[in-house]
């Protein structure tokens, strides 16, 4: 990764580092090391061009609001479909986490998105739809507070689904059913099948 900050000179990167006393980056001016970083502050300010995250559910969310485009390397659980999520909106590109320690690739990722206006672009479109909801998040978590607090729990709007067997949920009594009908089906296709050939086979007999 410092080869990539190193090759980049005119770009500044603030870098997350658990020991930011430590020199590993104390020949490359443009690499500001810190063990705590404001992100809700970093990512609101204008001067901000490109964020790098594993995806977590936090920063995606963080990322979609402030709408800056990121490089986004998913690792492990829910980080994978965050990563999508942002992409398919076109303000974030995925990087393989097996190719973090490749400098070409991750160079490569740097220069896609920070040359590329469409990632700022699309980046900054989701942030303005999220603002712009019909009803904002925080009204419509108000209101369906004040909907339960007032007609408290409502057996219409339980899911049937939940009282059901686990047979009956995945449809196994169904499929079962199907199955063994086809599996007769079968058997007897091939009944039939080899009663045929048996009686070719007896008429050949008595040609011959």
């Amino acid at each position: 990764m410092l080869d990539v900050f190193a090759s980049m000179p005119d770009v500044t990167f603030i870098w997350k580092y658990e020991d930011e006393s430590s020199n590993i980056a104390e020949s490359l001016p443009n690499v500001h090391l810190s063990s705590w970083v404001p992100q809700v502050e970093l990512l609101e300010d204008d001067r901000l061009s490109l964020f790098l995250t594993h995806g977590g559910l936090a920063s995606t969310n963080e990322v979609a609001f402030m709408g800056k485009p990121a490089i986004v390397a998913p690792i492990l659980g829910d980080q994978m479909r965050n990563s999508r999520m942002l992409a398919r909106h076109g303000g974030a590109l995925v990087f393989d986490k097996s190719d973090i320690n490749n400098p070409e690739k991750l160079k490569d990722a740097f220069v896609e998105v920070l040359n590329n206006p469409s990632y700022a672009k699309n980046a900054k479109r989701l942030s303005q739809m999220l603002r712009s909801q019909p009803i904002p998040a925080q009204e419509l978590l108000l209101k369906h507070a004040e909907f339960a607090a007032r007609f408290g729990r409502l057996p219409n709007l339980d899911s049937y689904g939940r009282h059901l067997s686990i047979l009956e949920y995945y449809l196994l009594d169904v499929i079962a059913a199907v199955a063994v009908t086809l599996s007769l089906v079968v058997i007897v296709v091939a009944m039939l099948i080899r009663r045929c050939c048996r009686r070719i086979r007896s008429v050949k007999q008595k040609k011959d």
